[in-house]
């Protein structure tokens, strides 16, 4: 399995956090679980067409609106390739003016004609090089038509800046509360506007980031003793190891002691500077 994150234009890069590239092969029918990091990401299956384990319907390109929800990809035995883009958290808006509520649509149904173009586009090139000059000519012009001066594009850089700033921190969980007070609005004014950009409320965000927190440090420290894991616990925020396991269970469907022991290859996607630390994980199975 060969993964390779790429740039994007120097001028997306405030709103794309990068393309990647998966080379795979399945040795047979399988599930891959991807784990949200809470940022939208659109997904080009190049080899095979593939279907979500919440659908019976097949696709070869996805968006993904992320949410709590972990995402299981099936595919069948053969080459796995897939040309992906992850969107700044609260970015995706800027290229597409989707409800956000929708968890995922093709670019069919999102009846978008130029993105139905794109689609077609990037599966009738053959290189890497050539998709991403695609990619970087649809989004650049997406951006100059964008409304400059979004005022809740601007809050919430400022946001999550903040969180990037603060990753480690013991103990430190900052509270929906403290959000809203970093973009100078009221608290429900900034959970409206927190939703509409990034498709989730800014508890179940920070929820997140706990849980990619803890996955970090259990993965640094993969054979601790069960003491050592409620002391994970306490420094993520959680209240007991008890807590931690049901939110992990919850979030991933696995206990922390069952994903780390199964030895399953957690492929991290992104780049460390990224959200507080949050990685995309993706459980890895039958894949070579």
């Amino acid at each position: 399995m060969d993964f390779k994150p790429i740039p994007c234009h120097e001028s997306l890069r405030p709103f794309i956090r990068n393309y990647w590239m998966l080379t795979a092969y399945c040795t047979a029918k399988g599930v891959q679980k991807v784990f949200s990091n809470g940022a939208a990401s659109l997904h080009f299956y190049l080899s095979q067409s593939v279907r979500l384990d919440c659908g019976e319907r097949y696709y070869r390109t996805i968006l993904f609106h992320q949410n709590m929800q972990t995402v299981g990809i099936l595919s069948d035995e053969g080459r796995f390739d897939v040309f992906g883009v992850e969107f700044i958290p609260f970015c995706s808006r800027v290229f597409f003016r989707t409800e956000m509520n929708v968890f995922y649509a093709s670019p069919e149904e999102l009846h978008d004609e130029e993105f139905v173009e794109l689609n077609k586009r990037i599966y009738g090139v053959d290189t890497v090089e050539e998709r991403v000059v695609l990619l970087d000519d649809f989004f650049l012009k997406r951006l100059s038509e964008f409304p400059e001066g979004d005022v809740n594009i601007e809050r919430l850089s400022d946001v999550f800046k903040d969180i990037n700033h603060h990753p480690s921190a013991l103990n430190h969980q900052p509270t929906p509360a403290d959000l809203a007070s970093m973009a100078c609005l009221s608290q429900k004014q900034f959970t409206r506007v927190f939703n509409k950009y990034v498709g989730m409320n800014p508890k179940s965000y920070l929820r997140l980031l706990r849980f990619h927190r803890a996955l970090m440090m259990l993965q640094r420290e993969a054979s601790c003793s069960s003491g050592h894991r409620k002391t994970i616990a306490w420094q993520c925020g959680y209240y007991d190891l008890a807590h931690m396991i049901s939110d992990f269970r919850d979030i991933c469907g696995y206990s922390p002691s069952e994903l780390i022991e199964s030895g399953t290859r957690l492929t991290e996607t992104f780049g460390q500077h990224f959200s507080g630390l949050m990685k995309k994980k993706i459980k890895v199975e039958n894949l070579i």
